[in-house]
């Protein structure tokens, strides 16, 4: 910056009212940092959103699946000896066994269908689902069952309500018909994950009531592993290296496999928001040529004076880009903070909900992601700028005796 371009960025700033404060300029202001505010807020709740959705994912599902290829029970012994083998697995941090089923659920004349899981509640396992349990308990006894609350809720079904469960026995068949079985459970706790799809869907109960079920003796149906927390986005690599390890005899299914597709979706949306609301800060950008060019026109004597006295066109040209680029860069950034202080608000508020059948979670967190912040500066950055230089080529056309003769 030379001494003449210092003298004017002093003189612009010395003399608010004159150039800060005019019309154009506070509607300039006004429309970058609207845009941009409303950019960020939808970049920061979509953030919030994806990381939610993968959190409540990570939370509620195994990461890592493990069954028998063909499809068959594993003994108590096999159990045992696998999850001895496993525990010797740095990433490993807990393995439950379960026995998972589908079933139908029946209350206050209302079918719904269901995944019942059955784990061992004597102590030897750990229990995987534990944490989200919000009313009554998560130890079960017999003839006991822990509902998802958006199934409770659907059946009209509460704590202490008896919940009807049926399942179909080939063993039944008879000229009339298939005739399922049968049986009561009382409900002793509701389970919320925040995951629509398993809150709807989702029923556990003791290990020894799912075989009485069943008609079996003993085993499980497969092992639910949980990873540390910095592996589980390693999940897909883990399994495929656990299949190699244990062979052909199981199967290893990862997290990813069902979930993944999601969170790239979420992903996607994410940054095809970003693309639509940047064209408010385009339209914005129509605000800074409008203020440019009126400047230009305004300062018109100034210009002539300045290149009559041998400035160059450049250099006249960077006083504008100066004046107009620091109140620019200002303003995108009061945009930022106004769309954290939106986020903030959308997050807080209590008005609207977001519906679980429709996004897969009910409550909506906003995220700030540094390196999102950076796009949006960046973003809205070269847009404005790109917006200030397209006016500056009138004042290459400017000619110094026109301008002194009109005056």
């Amino acid at each position: 910056m030379d001494n003449l371009e210092r003298f004017f960025l002093s003189r612009y700033f010395r003399s608010p009212k004159r150039n800060l404060l005019r019309f154009s300029f506070l509607f300039m202001t006004l429309g970058i940092v609207l845009s941009v505010g409303i950019l960020s807020a939808g970049l920061n709740l979509f953030e919030g959103y994806e990381r939610s959705l993968k959190d409540v994912l990570l939370g509620s599902l195994p990461h890592l699946s493990i069954q028998r290829s063909e499809g068959t029970y594993f003994s108590e012994a096999e159990t045992d000896s696998l999850i001895t083998r496993l525990h010797k697995f740095a990433f490993i941090n807990r393995i439950s066994p379960v026995i998972q089923y589908s079933v139908m659920s029946v209350g206050n004349s209302k079918v719904r269908g269901a995944n019942l899981s059955a784990y061992d509640f004597s102590g030897k396992y750990p229990l995987p689902f534990s944490r989200y349990v919000q009313q009554g308990t998560s130890n079960l006894n017999s003839k006991e069952i822990i509902v998802g609350s958006y199934l409770a809720s659907e059946l009209g079904k509460s704590l202490g309500d008896t919940l009807k469960i049926v399942y179909p026995r080939l063993d039944r068949i008879s000229a009339l018909g298939m005739f399922p079985a049968e049986y009561n459970f009382r409900i002793a706790g509701i389970y919320r994950s925040g995951f629509y799809e398993t809150d709807r869907s989702l029923l556990i109960c003791t290990s020894t009531d799912a075989r009485e079920i069943l008609e079996i003796l003993a085993g499980f149906s497969k092992l639910e592993i949980n990873l540390r927390s910095r592996d589980a986005d390693q999940a897909g690599k883990i399994a495929s290296e656990l299949q190699i390890i244990l062979g052909e005899k199981y199967t290893v299914y990862s997290w990813t496999q069902f979930s993944a597709g999601l969170l790239r979706l979420v992903a996607m949306e994410k940054w095809l928001i970003f693309i639509i609301f940047s064209f408010l800060v385009l339209i914005a950008g129509i605000n800074v040529i409008s203020t440019v060019t009126t400047l230009i026109l305004d300062k018109k004597n100034e210009i002539a004076v300045l290149k009559t006295v041998g400035s160059h066109a450049r250099s006249i040209k960077r006083i504008f880009v100066l004046q107009t680029g620091l109140v620019s860069v200002l303003s995108i950034i009061l945009g930022q903070l106004f769309g954290m202080l939106l986020s903030f608000l959308v997050e807080k508020q209590h008005f609207y909900k977001l519906k679980g059948d429709v996004y897969f979670i009910d409550s909506l967190k906003a995220s700030i992601s540094p390196v999102n912040q950076l796009v949006i500066f960046g973003a809205a950055f070269m847009i404005v700028f790109l917006c200030i230089h397209f006016p500056l080529k009138q004042i290459d056309k400017q000619q110094i005796i026109e301008i002194l003769r009109n005056q």
